[in-house]
């Protein structure tokens, strides 16, 4: 599932952290001894603490989302119309903050019960002050950080099985990449799973790429079928090859893939 929070922009997440302080300052003698110490450095970082009675006494404390400005809360109305609209489900966790200055308005994490206490396996939200904090110029930005080792756990536990992928492009030259990023956009458009290489050193490891993407059809992009505006179409398990107009190409792989 997602959590989802705002921890809101720099200007009004301060008016919330001085309420934390004054909060969690009536609170000294049941907060650990860490926590004692984010007191004065880094308040919001209480808030992810693990131990027991500081889980409680947060449960009591100001949550930032009353201390949102209107420019914030708009935004967050946004985020989660969006998510309701794509019928993404999520649960709003009020105490979902991140401790660097640089985050800004949402916080997110993807969390499993499978995991046990430490459930999150993806977590990050929006930094639009990062880039301007290094000097750079002021850039809208947002990302996360995957945790590898959990989401293999996820994944064996699941037993999911090895995918294949319907199309994996071959090509070569400048001229062929222009036309493979074409058709890769193409083949997606019309939900044909599609991928290639966009560093690619030659033909021979493009085809052992597509062996492990365990690929169905490769189709193949070089000088010949440049000059003829053509494709050439190889079933990956047969090794059979036809050439087809590049007019043609849907007319062609659809069928062969469904």
């Amino acid at each position: 599932s997602i959590l989802l929070n705002s921890i809101g922009c720099h200007a009004c997440r301060m008016e919330y952290i001085k309420e934390l302080k004054t909060f969690f300052s009536g609170q000294l003698d049941k907060l650990c001894e860490d926590c004692t110490r984010r007191l004065d450095k880094n308040p919001l970082r209480i808030l992810d603490c693990k131990k027991h009675n500081c889980i409680e006494l947060k449960k009591d404390s100001p949550i930032i989302s009353s201390y949102l400005c209107e420019d914030c809360k708009e935004h967050y109305s946004t985020v989660k119309e969006y998510l309701n609209m794509n019928d993404i489900s999520f649960t709003e966790d009020p105490f979902l903050v991140r401790g660097l200055d640089y985050y800004t308005k949402t916080t997110f994490e993807f969390v499993s019960m499978s995991l046990g206490g430490q459930n999150a396996f993806a977590a990050g939200g929006r930094y639009d002050t990062l880039v301007e904090t290094f000097g750079g110029k002021p850039t809208p930005a947002v990302g996360f950080a995957a945790g590898i080792e959990r989401i293999l756990l996820l994944i064996e536990e699941k037993k999911i099985s090895p995918q294949t992928i319907d199309v994996f492009i071959i090509y070569s030259g400048d001229k062929a990449f222009i036309k493979a990023v074409k058709l890769l956009n193409l083949l997606r458009s019309h939900n044909i799973s599609a991928d290639f290489d966009p560093n690619p050193k030659g033909f021979k490891p493009q085809f052992k790429k597509a062996d492990r993407e365990r690929a169905e059809y490769a189709i193949i992009i070089g000088e010949d079928e440049i000059a003829a505006d053509s494709y050439t179409i190889k079933d990956m398990k047969s090794g059979e090859q036809s050439s087809v107009k590049a007019e043609d190409i849907l007319n062609i792989i659809i069928p062969l893939i469904t």
